[in-house]
């Protein structure tokens, strides 16, 4: 019995060579299929997503703007493959054309070129003035390019010395493929905000990080504005291109010819956008109040504050420039209070200035003369922007163009320091406001507050290693356990 054993457990020397031989061919060609696998991969861009807990598509917003879309819009993405930020860029594109299959609006058409190994295409690019990292997005014949770098904000102590001198920040993808989408779907002429200057007014190429509003206006120029400056002195009238006039946080007084080029501008259906200055007064009070807001001493205060010397608000009127910010709020530094008042006897023409008060403070919040008033003060909830249309109800068939003011309680809500905390609505409400009084429809507009998560994991460096380690070591195990068997049963 025992010799019968051994003679099913031992095989000839021959065979066990052969075996030997083809086992260890079958490790080798599983190792060098897979390497293959893994190049081709890396190659030609193949990946595999797995659905992440916390992992959500794009936003209700971006749906809007690809059904408010139409036509098929072609994106390609110049990037080298082993650039950190590919993964999560070819993740939102991928989620754009999900998301655009599945409203009846634009056709998405995807194009990844490396300009390593394209470099035909990345030549062609290089001609519509696209260097790469960075995105392109074509319609019928118009083309708008997005660095990838516009794609990033940098926060305050981020590494500033990486290969990239991108250093660490939040990816805003999201947010500026969908302004360039909806950029693509407005009329070729792009409309002009010309920016007041001459009065102290804040400055759209002032770069300081803290009290410059450089942000702002690289926001506005991505949503497809020109932003001009803008000197009245000297002039006989607005210029006939303006589609919103801009007056931030004037603290001179404007002279009287000024407020009269003003005022026409606004008779004749003119737009314009005032962000106030506390107990610094510009000279537009009058004319403001003749439009049915009046800007009162008052600075505005709440308990519901961040820091105790700001005002959070989160409670905003029924109103077309106010869309898609429910559950948002909007921090105000130093605000002065606004009233909405009964427009001046025959001011309005054909209807009178119909007036919304945008943004309130709570039932706690109130006005406040300075900070050691101990009277006087403004009970709330008080007002800290409101919106003033004439000629709104006009049927749209009627070549007649209405006139809209908005009035904000201050202008450093959108500068770059406010704008650095990411946790408030303060580029929505302030891109809400300008694209209502530019006529745009604010569904149309790009918004922070969607943004989809992106779960970056690995670079694909680190990937690339996981794989080619994972495609390596299964055979070299299954190759050692093979060794072992051989060797307790004696093939």
């Amino acid at each position: 019995m025992k010799e019968k054993a051994d003679s099913v457990v031992k095989l000839p020397r021959a065979n066990r060579r052969a075996l030997r031989f083809t086992s260890a061919l079958a490790v080798a060609l599983g190792v060098a299929l897979a390497g293959l696998v893994v190049m081709l991969a890396y190659r030609f861009g193949l990946s595999w997503e797995i659905p992440v807990g916390g992992m959500q598509g794009v936003s209700e917003r971006t749906r809007d703007v690809l059904a408010n879309t139409q036509g098929a819009i072609k994106i390609s993405c110049l990037m080298d493959r082993r650039d950190p930020m590919y993964r999560p860029v070819v993740r939102l594109m991928k989620g754009i054309r999900t998301a655009a299959r599945g409203v009846a609006g634009a056709e998405i058409k995807l194009e990844f070129v490396d300009p390593r190994w394209d470099l035909m295409r990345a030549g062609q690019l290089a001609a519509y003035g696209v260097a790469p990292p960075a995105l392109l997005f074509e319609r019928q014949h118009r083309r708008i390019a997005v660095t990838v770098d516009e794609m990033m904000t940098v926060t305050p102590g981020g590494d500033e010395g990486d290969d990239r001198g991108r250093g660490v920040g939040v990816f805003r993808g999201e947010m500026v493929c969908a302004s360039a989408i909806a950029r693509l779907a407005l009329p070729t002429d792009r409309p002009v905000v010309y920016w007041l200057q001459g009065h102290g007014e804040a400055r759209h190429d002032d770069y300081d990080a803290l009290r410059g509003f450089s942000d702002i206006a690289r926001e506005m120029t991505r949503d497809g504005y020109d932003i001009r400056p803008l000197a009245l002195a000297g002039q006989r009238q607005m210029p006939e291109d303006c589609r919103v006039l801009m007056v931030a946080g004037a603290v001179r007084v404007l002279a009287a010819e000024e407020c009269d080029l003003i005022r026409a501008f606004l008779q004749r259906g003119g737009r314009m956008l005032y962000m106030a200055v506390p107990r610094h007064p510009s000279g537009l009070e009058p004319l403001l109040e003749q439009w049915g807001v009046r800007v009162t001493p008052f600075v505005a205060a709440s308990r519901k504050t961040l820091s105790g010397q700001d005002v959070v608000v989160s409670a905003f009127a029924d109103h077309a420039s106010m869309h898609n910010l429910r559950n948002a709020s909007v921090v105000f530094g130093n605000a002065a209070c606004l009233e909405a008042v009964a427009a001046a006897e025959g001011e309005g023409g054909v209807d009178r200035p119909q007036v919304t008060l945008l943004a309130m403070t709570d039932e706690d919040g109130w006005g406040e003369r300075g900070p050691d008033a101990q009277k006087g003060e403004l009970t709330g909830p008080v007002a800290l922007a409101a919106a003033a249309e004439r000629g709104g109800g006009v049927a749209p068939d009627v070549a007649y163009n209405p006139t809209r003011i908005g009035v904000i309680g201050e202008a450093g809500f959108v500068a770059n320091g406010a704008l650095t905390v990411r946790a408030n609505a303060n580029r929505d409400f302030f891109m809400n406001v300008l694209a209502w009084l530019a006529g745009i429809d604010v569904g149309t507009a790009s918004s922070l507050g969607g943004d989809a998560v992106l779960v970056t994991g690995f670079t694909r460096d680190e990937w690339t290693a996981l794989l080619a380690w994972s495609a390596g070591g299964v055979p070299l195990l299954l190759l050692v356990l093979m060794a072992g068997a051989a060797r307790i049963f004696r093939w």
